[in-house]
């Protein structure tokens, strides 16, 4: 029976460091991301008056779908609660003016938002960019960051360009 456990384990052990790798860069990308909605939290944020507060920080679930949801408070009380979501595999690239955003080539990104005081969230609009937060410091450095933390996870999903690369080893 130990004999059977030990063959099982030494079998199991190439999958799980497989899947480290991918946990790792996930996790950093998260990071990162969140590092930067935490130090957002006092700016006007996606169009929105108030100051923003988070409900559930960047999170990738286990279909490959990032997120976010925030809340915006303005300075009557009022609450306004706001989620963003797309794909992760469909990324193109970090972009960067006063915000940092993240790119799609199409509208993959799906913005929700409550009426005021409701917790109930309803699809607004589509849109190609997913807005991240305004920079810590020197926002084309953290742009840089970023886009390679975003090149390592992407690795990991099933992208038009892994796909090409796939068939050119093919």
């Amino acid at each position: 029976m130990k004999n059977r456990l030990i063959v099982f384990l030494v079998l199991l052990l190439p999958f799980t460091a497989m899947a480290q790798p991918g946990e790792k860069a996930k996790k950093k990308f998260l990071a990162e991301l969140n590092g930067i909605l935490k130090n957002s939290k006092e700016n006007d944020h996606w169009n929105q008056p108030g100051i923003m507060s988070i409900d559930s920080p960047f999170a990738i679930n286990t279909q490959g779908i990032l997120s976010v949801t925030v809340r915006f408070k303005d300075e009557d009380g009022e609450v306004v609660r706001a989620r963003m979501q797309a794909p992760v595999e469909k990324i193109v690239d970090v972009a960067y003016d006063l915000f940092l955003i993240l790119d799609y080539k199409t509208d993959m990104v799906i913005k929700y938002e409550s009426e005021i005081n409701s917790e109930q969230l309803v699809e607004k609009y589509k849109a190609k960019y997913f807005h991240i937060g305004a920079p810590l410091s020197d926002g084309r450095k953290q742009q840089e960051k970023l886009q390679g933390l975003l090149e390592e996870l992407l690795k990991y999903y099933p992208t038009e360009k892994n796909r090409d690369a796939e068939q050119t080893l093919k």
